[in-house]
């Protein structure tokens, strides 16, 4: 029933997942970075290496930076376009630029080099700070060989060209080759860091409040009807197999057409109680009725139809002390799983069935 997932505690707050002002920003064109550009080499397989002529399998990194303008950027798009082993390498974006801004920059610099190469194939492009950082790269264009186990061979910088890198590793050349071009120097600081600039002028505890408070504006309550009389209804589990139920082994344990009920495998020895958290007499009745039943060995747990949203999580926390347990809500799932339709309620199993019992509350 997976009912600790639908504690009011346990979903993680709007100000992790819904962040707002500058890391909204960020996060939502981070998770939208847009076709043909990632944001890390972790997030996706490793280039495909090119294998030279003495055998040695190798990868090319170009790292690269707007600051060398558009027309060198283009030149390095079309050298690395359908080259699985060439991937060119952005340490960030501008100070103050949105990640978007920048992916819609390199997009129509794409479109442009594709349309003066007059070929379909693409570059294989990325935004991710490590490859600059040891040793420290400051100068643009700088290509880096390694190897299938990610080990550097050779480095250089001032040639746009990877296939003469990787030619002069075949003439047995490696380490830093020097700076055999001009260079410009890399304009883009550190994602990372600027990410982590960004973020540190957050107030975190602010958003979290502000994220807790609205979390009683949003959140969707059952209505049910009150109990006016006892009422109880056996509810049959009994499931029948559409298909052999087999073992790793290959032993049958239920057969397609079997009539499986679920308490035989797995006895139900908790007791579920429904109401309506508004209502002091619900509250009162089912802190009750849920002592009792620890007594008696049987684990309550306690569903609340509604809360109170002007008392928010002072209101909750107040019904969660009155039962001494944990709160939950009653989500639509187990609501038509158990044939919920009046409060106050309480499932248990009897007899071989499960019993949903409905009872007014009492003055």
């Amino acid at each position: 029933m997976r009912l600790q997932e639908q504690a009011l505690s346990t979903p993680l707050p709007a100000w992790l997942t819904q962040p707002q002002g500058a890391a909204a920003d960020w996060s939502a064109e981070l998770l939208q970075a847009g076709e043909g550009i990632q944001l890390s080499s972790a997030l996706r397989s490793p280039p495909e290496p090119a294998v030279t002529p003495q055998g040695r399998e190798l990868t090319v990194t170009i790292l690269a930076s707007r600051a060398l303008g558009e027309a060198q950027l283009r030149d390095l798009f079309a050298q690395a376009a359908g080259r699985p082993d060439v991937r060119i390498v952005f340490r960030g974006v501008a100070p103050g630029e949105s990640l978007g801004a920048f992916i819609r920059e390199i997009h129509a610099l794409l479109r442009q080099a594709r349309r003066e190469t007059d070929s379909d194939a693409v570059p294989r492009i990325d935004i991710d700070p490590h490859p600059f950082q040891t040793p420290l790269v400051e100068a643009a264009p700088t290509l880096i060989a390694t190897d299938g186990a990610g080990k550097e061979i050779a480095r250089v910088s001032g040639i746009s060209r990877p296939d003469w890198l990787l030619e002069q590793v075949g003439q047995g050349r490696c380490g830093d080759l020097g700076v055999r071009g001009s260079t410009v120097a890399i304009t883009e600081p550190d994602l990372i860091v600027e990410l982590q600039r960004r973020l540190s002028g957050i107030d975190w505890n602010a958003r979290r409040e502000a994220a807790l408070a609205r979390y009683w504006e949003q959140a969707t309550f059952a209505e049910l009807p009150v109990a006016d009389r006892p009422h109880e209804r056996r509810l049959d589990l009994t499931l029948v197999a559409q298909a052999d139920v087999t073992l790793p082994d290959g032993s049958t344990v239920i057969q397609a057409g079997e009539h499986v009920d679920p308490l035989e495998i797995l006895p139900f020895r908790q007791r579920l109680f429904v109401f309506d958290a508004t209502d002091p007499r619900q509250v009162a009745e089912v802190a009750r009725r849920g002592a009792a039943s620890r007594t008696e060995g049987r684990l309550p747990l306690y569903l609340a139809t509604r809360l109170d949203r002007a008392a928010g999580w002072d209101g909750y926390r107040a019904v969660q002390a009155a039962l001494h347990d944990p709160l939950y809500l009653l989500t639509p799932d187990v609501q038509h799983r158990f044939q919920i339709e009046r409060v106050p309620a309480v499932v248990e199993s009897r007899d071989g069935f499960l019993v949903v019992a409905e009872w007014p509350p009492e003055d």
